[in-house]
């Protein structure tokens, strides 16, 4: 029977009865209960609402670790949930909604707004969360004992004591030397960089110089370790025993802090580490182990591989590490000489793979000698070289005939830099946070070698190193001076990072009588918003080609053999709609 044929032949004098005759319709034809619950939401709820639920406020003490997982509700098709505004070095883990945050001791006492958005493709949700970071570790603040006026800036010497924090608690108390070159001009609106110049064994007191540009903090590391640390139980007992914090690391990291609460003009997101010989060695360990702090690393002659040092070394560093064969793992179960092997650090931690380098190294270097890029770590089994191509690093390096302190004799000094640095460059510039892309692959490359050309003998102590004042005589094979990814550039003024669309324009810097364009690969890093779930399907558009890739296990994403031209083209990340 139809409900109109009712109603239209009821008289309106029987229209009392209709409830009646509605029971009774419903009594001869009875619905299953498992009817009445899928329809009874839709009858009494109305549309569903897409709500995230956030605490609105965490807090977490430095140096440990905290934990938030976000819940859904209301989603009636697959939900995407971003995380913007996160503190440097939290992760936001999107399968399982979980933030993952370990402040380490100079990030306490600020505060951020954490903003996290849901999207079902139709509705969006929005909720924010104030994680506030608790100053618990406190180390001695250091001592300006002398200022001295110079052009366009204050320089500062500075007596850094020490805790057990910052020493071993049988070396605590003493002092440290440093010195913080303070430039005028900078202010809380009008911020400048800020370079952190790790000294080499031997080099210091600094040079005084100029910096009416950037602010310079030059610590001081007169037991040479390495810019690392030293075992706890010095000096009462051998460091054969106990773990091997990284007491040299953190003094570097609190004037870093201390710098920068002290001066407002000193810019927290242009915060570069650099150095040559060990300060090399230091700036590459503490740009990519705490690469947080850091937005560029330029590392000169830089050791890759703990392992890897020439004999003498290995034996000084095993006074305060202990053996390389019989390290002691830490609480995260490594021992420093696997730690400060950086082909692991590159393979196994992703903030590390968000670090962007430039590295020098030559060929005819006795000290620190080529194998340190070239030569296989017994850890990993990959050169540092072939692990800055494989991980896709940001990178830009630089070999040549010279020693380790003589130039190249063909080529000279600064031969490859020319005007362009990646910390001014008006285009092409590194900020922490701002997305970058790292070249891998390049067809431009040149080719370093790996191993002897058959001039010169192995030696333990140098490799196959030859004179560095004659031309044409190093033992290493490949390419006698040579570039990866020196002429590639990127905009990064016209950035665009959101969350479904991510555009950066790229160029090759063509040279006198260069005619080809060279073919990359290309991984954006450092991505702020357009993060990618492992897996994703992302489209991409690079002038007339265009294609689809997947994002990596990490959510990388790369696009392969983009052919670069002159002139600027902007690189297209769009996510695939399903």
């Amino acid at each position: 029977m139809r409900w109109g044929s009712v109603f239209q032949s009821c008289n309106p004098r029987h229209w009392v009865l209709l409830p009646v005759l509605l029971t009774l319709l419903t009594m001869d034809s009875p619905r299953p209960a498992s009817a009445w619950s899928e329809v009874d939401p839709l009858l009494t709820s109305g549309p569903r609402t897409l709500k995230l639920l956030v605490p609105p406020h965490q807090t977490v003490n430095e140096e440990e670790e905290l934990r938030v997982t976000v819940q859904l509700q209301g989603a009636q098709a697959p939900t995407r949930i971003f995380a913007d505004g996160l503190p440097p070095g939290a992760r936001w883990n999107e399968p399982s909604r979980t933030l993952t945050f370990r402040p380490d001791f100079i990030q306490g006492g600020a505060h951020h707004d954490v903003t996290f958005t849901a999207s079902d493709g139709h509705t969006t949700a929005r909720a924010s969360m104030v994680l506030t970071v608790n100053d618990t570790v406190r180390p001695p603040a250091p001592r300006i004992v002398q200022r001295e006026s110079q052009p366009g800036g204050i320089r500062l010497t500075l007596e850094q004591s020490t805790d057990t924090w910052l020493d071993s608690p049988g070396y605590a108390g003493r002092t440290f030397a440093a010195v913080v070159t303070v430039p005028l001009a900078a202010s809380a609106s009008y911020p400048m960089p800020v370079t952190v110049r790790l000294h080499g064994a031997g080099n210091w007191p600094p040079t005084p110089q100029q910096a009416t540009d950037h602010f310079i903090i030059e610590p001081s590391d007169p037991n040479l370790t390495y810019w690392w640390g030293y075992s706890e139980r010095l000096p009462r007992a051998s460091a054969l025993e106990g773990a091997v914090p990284p007491y040299t690391a953190r003094r570097v990291l609190a004037l870093l802090e201390w710098v920068l609460r002290t001066w407002p003009g000193a810019d927290p997101e242009r915060v570069f580490v650099e150095g040559d010989s060990m300060g090399g060695a230091g700036s590459l360990t503490l740009g990519l182990l705490y690469a947080r702090h850091f937005a560029g690393v330029h590392a000169t002659h830089a050791q890759t591989v703990a392992r890897a040092h020439r004999p003498w070394r290995l034996a000084q560093l095993s006074s305060l590490w202990g053996m390389p064969e019989e390290e002691v793992p830490d609480a995260d179960g490594l021992g420093v000489w696997s730690r400060l092997d950086l082909t692991r650090a590159l393979r196994d931690e992703p903030e590390a793979r968000s670090q962007f380098l430039l590295l020098e190294h030559g060929k005819d270097d006795p000290i620190i000698h080529f194998g340190t890029v070239v030569g296989r770590s017994p850890l990993t089994g990959a050169s540092f070289y072939e692990t800055l191509q494989e991980q896709r690093i940001g990178h830009l390096a630089v070999w040549d005939e010279g020693g380790h302190i003589e130039p190249d004799p063909w080529l000279g000094k600064y031969w490859w830099a020319e005007d362009w640095n990646p910390r001014r460059d008006p285009n092409t510039f590194l900020r922490r946070d701002l997305a970058f892309p790292a070249f891998s692959h390049s067809t431009w490359d040149g080719d370093p070698g790996s191993g002897s050309s058959g001039r010169q003998p192995w030696r333990d102590d140098s490799g196959y190193a030859g004179d560095p004042k004659v031309p044409g005589d190093t033992g290493w094979d490949g390419d006698v001076a040579g570039m990866f990814n020196r002429s590639l550039r990127w905009d990064a003024s016209r950035l665009l990072d959101t969350h479904g669309r991510f555009v950066l324009p790229l160029r090759a810097v063509h040279g006198p009588g260069v005619s080809d364009s060279p073919r990359v690969d290309v991984t954006p890093r450092r991505v702020q918003r357009f993060r990618c779930l492992p897996g994703e399907r992302i489209r991409w558009r690079f002038g007339q080609a265009r294609g689809t890739v997947t994002a990596a296990s990490d959510g990388s994403v790369t696009v392969p053999r983009l052919r670069l031209g002159e002139e600027w083209m902007p690189l297209v990340l769009e996510r695939e709609r399903t």
